[in-house]
């Protein structure tokens, strides 16, 4: 019971052409599908790459600002330092002149106070001294 399938020429032809549209698909369009895939790929990875190298870049530009930037804070903290001890010194300084100047002239108004006293003291003295005479004359006149 042999069926005599012989194979037919039509089917070897057909594979063949099976083939070909295979191997012609696969040179016009995977291959060239395939390149650009891999092309945006390289390109993706590249990306990212540079994406990470400007990523740690910044980090390290950051750190450095914010270095930098506690420099200057310390620096801005010392010249503020110094400037309020600069300022309490003119400071004592000036009140230190103040008083001493005040002292000064407490001391002169004293001392103008004690002449004018003494003064004022000799004027009576001498008043009472005139009045006094003046009493001696006017009783020695009387009495004369």
């Amino acid at each position: 019971m042999d069926i005599g399938v012989i194979p037919n020429v039509t089917l070897f032809i057909q594979a063949f052409l099976f083939l070909t549209f295979v191997l012609l698909m696969n040179f016009l369009y995977v291959k060239p599908y395939t390149r650009v895939i891999e092309e945006r790929e390289h390109i993706v990875k590249k990306n990212l790459e540079e994406a990470s190298r400007v990523r740690e870049e910044a980090k390290a530009y950051l750190e450095e600002a914010g270095k930098i930037l506690e420099k200057a804070r310390s620096e801005a903290n010392a010249i503020l330092e110094e400037a309020k001890k600069e300022a309490n010194r003119i400071k004592s300084e000036i009140l230190d002149r103040a008083e001493q100047e005040a002292q000064e002239e407490i001391a002169r108004k004293v001392e103008e106070i004690r002449r004018s006293l003494e003064e004022e003291k000799k004027k009576l003295e001498d008043a009472v001294k005139d009045l006094a005479n003046s009493i001696v004359k006017k009783i020695l006149g009387e009495a004369a």
